[in-house]
C-alpha cells in the first residue's frame, strides 16, 4: 500500500507550478492584448492566442483570459467603427479634406 503522506507534497508542488504556469499564461495575455492596442491592430482569439503562445481553448476556459480577450474585442471594434465613421463622415462632406 502507497503512503498517503508522502503524495502530498507531490500534489501541493504539482498544484503550485499548476498556478505559476497559469499566472505566466495570463500575463503573455495581457502583454499580447497591450500590444495590439498599441499597434491598433485588430483584436481577436486567434491573435491573441499566437502572440501570447497560448492556445484558444485556455482564452476561452479562463476566465480572466476570456474577460480580457472580450474587452479588448470589444474595444477594438468600437475604435473601428469610430474609424469608419469618421472616414464616412469626411467622404460626404466635399472639402472636408481639403486645406
Amino acid at each position: 500500500m502507497k503512503n498517503p503522506t508522502a503524495s502530498k507534497p507531490r500534489t501541493a508542488a504539482a498544484l503550485a507550478a499548476r498556478r505559476r504556469k497559469t499566472e505566466n499564461a495570463l500575463e503573455r495575455v495581457h502583454q499580447a492584448i497591450a500590444r495590439h492596442r498599441r499597434e491598433k491592430t485588430q483584436v481577436s482569439v486567434a491573435a491573441v492566442a499566437r502572440r501570447a503562445d497560448v492556445s484558444r481553448t485556455f482564452l476561452y476556459d479562463n476566465a480572466e483570459a476570456r474577460a480580457a480577450v472580450a474587452a479588448a474585442m470589444a474595444e477594438s471594434g468600437e475604435r473601428r467603427t469610430q474609424l469608419l465613421a469618421d472616414e464616412d463622415e469626411s467622404v460626404r462632406r466635399p472639402g472636408a479634406n481639403a486645406p
